[in-house]
């Protein structure tokens, strides 16, 4: 029987994830988490324009970037 595409992607998910090295998946969940607060704010702000949404994601994206810059 062959998989759904839920499947794939899961077994995908997971075979990529044990590839990384541990500071890898630290990088991952970082990213992520910071991501879904991204997203946690604009959700809740349904007032903002596509332009102020994107600001906000691009600002947020760049403090990611440097974060992980900082603690290498």
């Amino acid at each position: 029987m062959p998989l759904s595409v839920r499947e794939r992607t899961s077994k995908a998910g997971r075979a990529s994830a044990a590839a990384l090295t541990p500071e890898q998946r630290r990088e991952r969940a970082s990213r992520a988490h910071l991501a879904s607060a991204v997203a946690a704010v604009v959700n809740r702000a349904p007032e903002l324009t596509p332009d102020q949404v994107a600001r906000l994601r691009a600002v947020f994206g760049t403090a990611a970037g440097s974060a992980g810059q900082r603690a290498a």
